[in-house]
Order: C-alpha cells, then structure tokens, then sequence
C-alpha cells in the first residue's frame, strides 16, 4: 500500500520513498480506505469529480476535494515531491498539503483539464478539411475588386460604388 491513513488526524501519509502522488491513484486508495471496517466508522475523506464524456474520446480531468480536515503528507527528507494527473483542493484551511520539512511539493493543477485517448483527436480527414479552408480566397461574386468599375450586383464594390455616386450626387444638389 502506497499510503497510510490516520482516521484520527484525518492525514494521509505518503510511505517512504514514493515521492509522486497520481491524482487517480489516490482517488482509488481513499474509496478503499472508505468502504474498510474502519473507514465506515468516520466520515467520507474525498469528493472526486471529473471524467465527464466531452465526445470523441475526450474527457475532462478530475478533481479531487479532501475533505476540510484531510491533508496529505509526504515522507521526512529532503526532495521534491509531485502530484499529477488531476487537481487536488479541500483540506485543512483549503490546503490539501500537510507541511514536512524539507518537502517541496509540485501540485501541478488545471482549471480545465482535459483526457483524450485513443490517440489524434481528429482524423486525418477531419485533419485535412481542417486546414484546406486557410488560404481560401475571398470569391469575386462577393468583392470584385479586379473589375475596376464594380458592375457585380451584390458584390461589396458595387455597394461601396452606388454609396460613393450618391453621397457625389448629394453634394452637388447643395
């Protein structure tokens, strides 16, 4: 077992020499711990939420919410430690973290995380139908600026032209 929990001062310990905490992988530990002889005897540890299906394998990270009195604490020494893999929040005056001296923590977090699987989000196809739309030109039926006396009706040079001869025309009544 990776980690060590004390019900009574609701603190997870991280045993010795793990130094790399996977936000999914403690998820699993605390429903174990949870749904034991003595977990059922105190209050829930964690909320986890997340992996909600976005589409195309696509899904959003998770979070995991210690409950207000749970931390996490590393192993004495002197390293840097990481949690990954998903957001880690709650516990003890909303720091999730127990204090260890000599212990940096490396909480690496994402307000909107995502998990794609299955490779390519897109397919080749998706890909090239993508990308061909980049470089298109704008269509002489919409701005015929070739057509030096802009005659196209509808086009946005004719627009512009038949505003220009009216405000001309304007003018010269005044």
């Amino acid at each position: 077992m990776a980690y060590v929990f004390d019900f009574s001062a609701q603190i997870i310990d991280v045993t010795t020499p793990q130094v790399d905490v996977v936000v999914q992988d403690l998820v699993n530990e605390i429903r174990v711990q949870e749904a034991s002889a003595l977990g059922m005897a105190f209050p829930k540890i964690a909320d986890a939420t997340g992996k909600d299906d976005l589409g195309g394998g696509v899904r959003t990270g998770i979070t995991l919410t210690l409950q207000p009195d749970w931390q996490l604490r590393f192993w004495l020494g002197n390293y840097t430690a990481s949690i990954t893999g998903g957001n880690l929040v709650g516990g003890l005056n909303n720091n999730p973290i127990a204090y260890t001296a000599g212990v940096q923590v490396r909480l690496v977090q994402s307000a909107a995380s995502t998990l794609v699987s299955g490779g390519s989000a897109l397919t080749t196809e998706e890909h090239n139908k993508l990308m061909s739309g980049l470089d298109v030109t704008v269509p002489a039926a919409v701005w015929d600026e070739v057509v030096a006396n802009h005659q196209i009706d509808g086009s946005t040079g004719k627009m512009i032209k038949d505003i220009k001869t009216k405000a001309t025309l304007a003018s010269l009544k005044n």
